[in-house]
């Protein structure tokens, strides 16, 4: 049926064409309601879209260039200013140095003398003679330079300036407690009152030692705004400040005429600027950026990180910055009107073959024959509309041909369309047949997508069509199906093969089926597989008369053990296995003992039941692996795999002697049965399953001789 539909929908399409090429004629005016499009919006056309272009790549690259040059200057302006920072700090720092070189030998000079050492030796301090020993040495060297004494424990006894610690005890300075503790002359910045000041301390010794001291001379210099301005160096833009910690010790600069008194910049990133040596960073301060930089002061007293500090407006910079950006304005701006006028131009004269071209094409799209375009130029716009007019020719000697061909074709589509009828009642036929068709019948596409299902294939799985149709033949697969086998087939039918085999498929009820299976792929004109064609065919029932055959010819109806044959086969498996892997066995041969009697005395049907239940109870004495198996009457086999010891062997032919001997396995059975066990080891006794199983055999008969209901195993001297 859905061939046939098929059919039927090629035909409709051959009529339509029929009836197309009956109006070719007309296909050359245009469609009724349709316009033609004559003019453009500016924005469309050739030179605006060319104008627009080239202004959008010139200012692209003025805005690189300016974008390159501002990053040039800065870089430039940066290293500039980096050399002018380095060159003062350098200064700065030596400066210093200088200056504590000089107070830590003035203030050893003035430990040495004789005269200060009289001094200090003294119950009482006079005044005079130390002002008129320090005028004498000319101690105050220049302005703001003071010296103080310290007796013994540190504590002042003269100020050479006013000061409001005398009398107190400078043991509490840093610098002080190490001149203390190592008896030597040293120097370092430290707090004096509200203020900063170098201080050089050396400890003056007792005449005639150099361990004993009798006080200290201090010679120091008062570190502020005035201190930093006498020694300015470099640009007046150029602000410097002195800092300990986070504290402003001397600044030249300025917040409401006051002097700075903290650090312009956060703690962190200032501790940050110290670590990297010369390096500037830029900071938005009053309203204003500027660049700043500092360097360490090894100087520092008591572990405090100090620096000199120097800041720089970016005012020129910024001035510099706008000028340039002001240059490329001006710039972008002739540029725009450069690229505008030469647009206009360009427009004009070089593209007016194009509109000439355009004008032939809208009049030949209005249906217009005969229409040619004006070749006004020798270069490639010539060259495009001789090829159109070239054109222009073929198609209409081509209208010429197809309004020749019309009659003629239209009778070679009439005999196509009575021919596909007659295909169509074919494939009518065909449909019916797949649609009774006894056998289960699916059409899946190149991706293996069902198309189609036939009614036998809905009763086999259980799917109904519309459950089928869309989805892919694993609907049918089990867990009993490998996906090895899976890829085999999908790999031969993709290869344009066809493939035969046997499934345990799964219906929409979850029953197990066995299915035989076809699947055949279908090639299109182009030698392409365009679907694939499958036929199932239910064989469950074959299949299970097949297992029981083959479990009536392997097993024991009664016990349901392995018989003689299947035993053997294990047997030879297993001393194959034992050989290539190096390992021991050992075969049980079991007779049960009394078993005549049972039988003789109770009938054949207890006997029966005895030996299920001791097949049962042999099997739940040993392991998985191994085999129990019935060769015939009371005689049972045991394969064990795998021992470590002999030992392993007699605890299981104990356990099943004890089991045998229950005297309960038959209710109403008076008689009592046992067994005789005889062991042989592989490959130990024998490598071969008859000659294995022939002296197992024998050292059961020993057993019995020896009494029955115990085992033995087998000895060379038994034979």
């Amino acid at each position: 049926m859905v061939v046939a539909t098929q059919i039927e929908h090629w035909i409709g399409l051959n009529r339509h064409l029929m009836n197309t090429i009956r109006n070719l004629p007309e296909m050359n005016r245009l469609p009724t309601g349709s316009k033609l499009t004559k003019y453009f919006p500016f924005t469309k056309k050739i030179g605006y879209k060319l104008t627009g272009s080239f202004l959008v790549a010139i200012l692209f690259v003025l805005g690189v260039g300016l974008f390159f040059n501002l990053k040039m200057v800065q870089s430039n302006y940066s290293h500039l200013i980096h050399s002018e920072f380095h060159g003062i700090l350098d200064a700065h720092e030596f400066a210093i140095k200088q200056f504590v070189t000089a107070s830590e030998t003035w203030s050893k000079h003035l430990a040495d003398e004789n005269e200060l050492k009289e001094i200090l030796t003294r119950s009482e301090l006079s005044v005079e003679n130390v002002e008129h020993f320090f005028m004498e040495h000319e101690v105050v060297f220049f302005e703001n330079t003071f010296v103080n004494l310290l007796d013994n424990k540190g504590k002042v006894i003269y100020c050479s300036h006013q000061c409001d610690y005398l009398g107190n005890s400078f043991l509490g300075v840093e610098l002080i407690r190490q001149v203390t503790r190592s008896l030597m002359t040293k120097s370092a910045i430290v707090g004096d009152s509200n203020k900063f000041a170098f201080y050089a301390a050396s400890p003056v010794f007792k005449k005639g030692s150099m361990t004993e001291s009798i006080g200290f001379v201090i010679v120091g210099k008062i570190i502020d705004d005035n201190y930093l301005a006498d020694i300015q160096l470099g640009d007046d833009d150029i602000e410097m400040a002195i800092v300990r910690d986070r504290a402003v010790m001397a600044s030249t600069i300025k917040i409401d005429g006051e002097p700075l008194i903290d650090i312009p910049l956060p703690y962190l990133e200032y501790l940050q600027l110290l670590k990297k040596t010369d390096s500037i960073i830029e900071i938005k301060f009053l309203k204003q950026k500027y660049f700043v930089t500092a360097k360490d002061l090894v100087q520092m007293s008591g572990g405090m990180p100090g620096s000199i500090l120097l800041l720089k407006p970016r005012k020129e910079l910024e001035s510099i910055e706008s000028a340039l950006f002001s240059q490329y304005v001006y710039l972008t701006l002739l540029s725009v009107v450069i690229i505008m006028v030469l647009g206009t131009v360009i427009t004009r004269r070089l593209l007016s073959p194009v509109l000439n071209l355009t004008k032939a094409s809208i009049e030949v799209a209005s249906g217009k024959l005969g229409i040619r375009a004006e070749i006004q130029s020798n270069d490639e716009f010539a060259l495009l509309a001789n090829n159109f007019n070239a054109m222009l020719v073929t198609i209409e000697e081509q209208h010429s041909f197809i309004q020749k061909q019309n009659e003629s074709l239209e009778e070679r589509v009439e005999e196509r369309t009575q021919d596909l009828h007659l295909v169509m009642n074919d494939l009518k036929k065909l449909t019916v047949a797949v649609e009774k068709s006894p056998v289960g019948m699916l059409i899946t596409d190149s991706t293996g997508i069902i198309e189609y299902v036939n009614p036998m294939f809905t009763e086999l799985s259980g799917y109904s069509r519309e459950e089928a149709v869309g989805q892919t033949p694993l609907i049918l697969q089990s867990e009993h199906t490998s996906e090895d086998k899976i890829k085999q087939l999908c790999q031969q039918v993709s290869q344009g093969h066809s493939w035969r085999g046997e499934f345990l498929n799964k219906t929409s009820n979850e029953q197990l089926l066995w299915h035989r299976v076809l699947i055949t792929p279908i090639t299109n004109e182009d030698g392409l597989i365009s679907h694939y064609l499958g036929s199932i065919e239910d064989i469950t029932e074959k299949k299970e008369s097949e297992e029981k055959l083959i479990q009536q010819a392997t097993f024991d109806t009664l016990t349901q053990l392995p018989n003689r044959f299947l035993a053997e086969y294990r047997l030879n498996q297993t001393l194959s296995a034992a050989q290539r892997d190096g390992k021991k066995g050992a075969l049980l041969f079991l007779d049960l003992d009394n078993f005549k009697e049972v039988n003789d005395t109770h009938g054949h049907h207890v006997g029966d039941e005895l030996l299920k239940k001791v097949a049962a109870l042999m099997n739940n004495a040993v392991r998985k692996e191994d085999t129990v198996a019935r060769l015939g009457g009371d005689e049972f086999l045991v394969i064990l795999n795998h021992i470590q010891k002999r030992e392993d062997v007699e605890s299981v032919a104990d356990k099943i002697i004890k089991l045998v001997a229950r005297g309960d396995l038959v209710e109403n059975c008076s008689t009592k049965v046992s067994a005789s066990i005889g062991i042989a080891i592989f490959p130990d006794d024998a490598t071969k399953a008859k000659k294995l199983m022939q002296k197992a055999d024998t050292a059961m008969y020993v057993a019995k001789k020896q009494g029955k209901s115990r085992f033995s195993f087998f000895r060379d001297e038994d034979n």
